[in-house]
C-alpha cells in the first residue's frame, strides 16, 4: 500500500505536477495496486511526499518503519531545499538523468538521489488517423527570434503551420491542433521529463525538436531569474526532451540547420513510430510498477507484499483537511494574481 501525499491533486487546473500524480494513480489503478490520498504520514510502510514541502519537514520525525520517497515536484534547484531540513533517510525522486547530473553537479547531498519519469495516458492521448493539414509550432518559454525563424522559413517553403504557445490553451485546445497536425516543431525550454511532448508522441505524431542547449536561450525572464551567475552557464546534455529517439524524430540543435531538418521530416514522416516508444517506455503500467519497484530496491519493501498490506494507523494529513485546503487554495490565487500584476 501506498501513502500518496500531493497538493497538486487539490487543484483542478492541468499542470505538470498534477499530471504526475494523476498518471501514476491511474497507473496503480491499472495494476490494482493499493493507495490512499493524503492520509497521515505514518499510515503505511510506503509514503510518497510528491509536491509537499510541509510533510518533507516532518520526515525526520516518522517511526522507522515508514519508508520516504519524495518529490520530482518539491524543488526547483538543489539550493532551494532549506538546509534545516533533514531528509536524508529519503530516496529523492528527479525525472531524467540529465537533470540528476545537475543536482549532482551542484552539490546536492542531503539524500541519495534516483530517477523516474511518470508514466503517459495513452489511452487519453490516443492515436489520430488523419492528421495532414498543418504542422504545429510549439513555442515554450523560449527565445522569440527563434519563433520567427521558424515561420519564416515555414512560410518561404509555403508550408501551412499553426503556433500553439505555452501558457495560453487549454489541453482541449492542444487536444485538437494535435488530431491535425502532420508533425510538430518544438522549440522549447529545457525540461526535467516533458510530459506533453510525450503526450504529442502518443498521439503518433513526430518531432522535429529545435532542442535548447543554453539556459540563456530562455525567453521568459521570470525563469531565467531563478538560476544564478554558475547554474545559467551550466550546459551539459541540457534538453527539451530527455525521452526521446530516432524513432520519434529528430533533433537539431542550431538555427542552421532547421532547414535541413523541415525537409527531411517532410519525405519522411512514415519511417517514425513515437507511439511505440511511448508504449514500450512510459506506459502508466509500467511507471507505476517502476515506481512501486523503488521501494524494494533501496527499503526491501517487497512489490508483491504491497498488494495485501493494511493501514497501520488511521487519521489524515492536513491535504485532507477543509480549512487547510481553502488556505492554499486561497494562497494560489493570490500567487497568480501577483504574477499576472508583474506582467
Amino acid at each position: 500500500m501506498l501513502n500518496i501525499i500531493s497538493r497538486s491533486i487539490l487543484f483542478k487546473n492541468v499542470s505538470g505536477p498534477k499530471k504526475v500524480v494523476e498518471n501514476l494513480i491511474k497507473g496503480l489503478d491499472k495494476l490494482g495496486y493499493p493507495y490512499v490520498i493524503n492520509k497521515r504520514l505514518d499510515v503505511c510502510k510506503r509514503l510518497w511526499i510528491h509536491d509537499d514541502t510541509v510533510a518533507l519537514k516532518k520526515i525526520a520525525s516518522l517511526p522507522p518503519e515508514i519508508k520516504v520517497i519524495v518529490g520530482p515536484n518539491l524543488h526547483n534547484l538543489p539550493r532551494s531545499i532549506p538546509h534545516n531540513i533533514d531528509i536524508s533517510r529519503a530516496i529523492y525522486l528527479l525525472p531524467s538523468e540529465w537533470w540528476k547530473n545537475f543536482f549532482m553537479y551542484f552539490g546536492f547531498k542531503n539524500a541519495i538521489l534516483d530517477i523516474w519519469p511518470v508514466g503517459i495516458d495513452t489511452e487519453e492521448f490516443k492515436f489520430f488517423d488523419k492528421k495532414n493539414e498543418f504542422v504545429l509550432i510549439y513555442f515554450k518559454e523560449r527565445l522569440l527570434d527563434e519563433l520567427y525563424f521558424a515561420e519564416k522559413l515555414l512560410k518561404q517553403k509555403r508550408i501551412p503551420f499553426k503556433i500553439i504557445k505555452y501558457g495560453t490553451y487549454k489541453e482541449e485546445f492542444y487536444k485538437n491542433l494535435l488530431s491535425r497536425s502532420r508533425y510538430i516543431i518544438w522549440i522549447g525550454r529545457h525540461e526535467t521529463q516533458g510530459i506533453a511532448l510525450e503526450e504529442a508522441l502518443s498521439c503518433n505524431i513526430p518531432i522535429l525538436v529545435w532542442d535548447i542547449v543554453s539556459f540563456r536561450q530562455l525567453g521568459y525572464q521570470m525563469e531565467v531569474k531563478i538560476f544564478n551567475d554558475k547554474e545559467i552557464d551550466y550546459n551539459k546534455f541540457i534538453t527539451a526532451a530527455p525521452y526521446f529517439d530516432d524513432s520519434c524524430g529528430i533533433k537539431i540543435k542550431d538555427a542552421s540547420e532547421l532547414e535541413k531538418a523541415i525537409d527531411f521530416m517532410e519525405k519522411n514522416l512514415d519511417k517514425f513510430q513515437p507511439r511505440k516508444y511511448i508504449l514500450e517506455n512510459l506506459s502508466l503500467e509500467k511507471q507505476a510498477k517502476e515506481f512501486i519497484l523503488l521501494y524494494q530496491k533501496h527499503f526491501g519493501l517487497s512489490y508483491e507484499d504491497g498488494f495485501k498490506e493494511k493501514l497501520l494507523r488511521s487519521g489524515d494529513w492536513l491535504n485532507n483537511k477543509l480549512y487547510y485546503i481553502i488556505y492554499l487554495k486561497l494562497r494560489s490565487c493570490i500567487k497568480k494574481f501577483l504574477i499576472k500584476l508583474k506582467g
